[in-house]
């Protein structure tokens, strides 16, 4: 628990005393999985369910007869507490995704890490990301005058993409200029020092290695929103 508060003034001395640590990953994981639920739970109690739904939908351009089912089937409490769930664990396998991405690269240097090391990095990395974004989301709805007016995809508006009319924007940009979000890029540069930290890589190392995979990230939503 120390090394989640640490994390927020000392991180590189966090990192470094990963290598000889156990199970670092357990406590971080479990509470990152627990703000992304508070998360998928606020969102919908204050936006509503129905209009959330709506806004997923309409990229789809679906019949109204086929929207209305959809939308009845998506706010069952059966499909509710599924998104719960999907949310729990959505979240334990992005980051052990991308640990074993990280861990590829870590292999190419001096000093490859064991896979649970990078999970622990990779976990406390991202818990001051999950945490800033639960409270920004939460502080958003609580202080709207009107939720349900709110662009859910994009609540916080920390990205380019916030400040543009997704209607008058091509898909593949309106998906670009979304990337391009303060917390991500800080996000980055920690899992860049932690990258570096554990592999004993150099900063520039790790800048490679996580630059390398949101690039591909990116390409690959960016072809997603054109296909799609």
């Amino acid at each position: 628990m120390k090394a989640l508060l640490e994390i927020f003034y000392q991180p590189g001395k966090v990192f470094e005393s990963l290598p000889g640590r156990k199970g670092a990953w357990i406590i971080p994981m479990i509470l990152n999985a627990l703000l992304l639920l508070a998360i998928t739970v606020v969102t919908p109690h204050y936006i509503g369910r129905e209009n959330l739904m709506r806004q997923q939908l309409e990229n789809f351009h679906l019949s109204p007869e086929a929207t209305q089912k959809a939308m009845e089937s998506a706010t069952s409490p059966a499909a509710i507490y599924r998104g719960y769930l999907f949310a729990v664990i959505g979240v334990c396998i992005v980051l052990m995704i991308i640990a074993g991405a990280l861990m590829a690269f870590g292999m190419m240097t001096s000093s490859p890490p064991k896979y649970g090391t990078m999970l622990s990095m990779v976990s406390i990395a991202y818990f001051p990301y999950y945490l800033i974004a639960a409270c920004m989301t939460t502080l958003v709805l609580i202080a709207s005058p009107d939720p349900t007016s709110l662009n859910a995809s994009n609540l916080v508006g920390t990205n380019v993409g916030a400040y543009m009319d997704k209607n008058t924007v091509s898909k593949g940009l309106y998906s670009l200029l979304s990337s391009i979000d303060i917390l991500s890029f800080a996000e980055i540069a920690l899992l860049a020092l932690g990258f570096s930290k554990v592999t004993r890589s150099g900063i520039l190392g790790g800048l490679a290695a996580v630059g390398g995979l949101w690039i591909l990230y990116v390409s690959v939503k960016m072809g997603i929103s054109l296909l799609f």
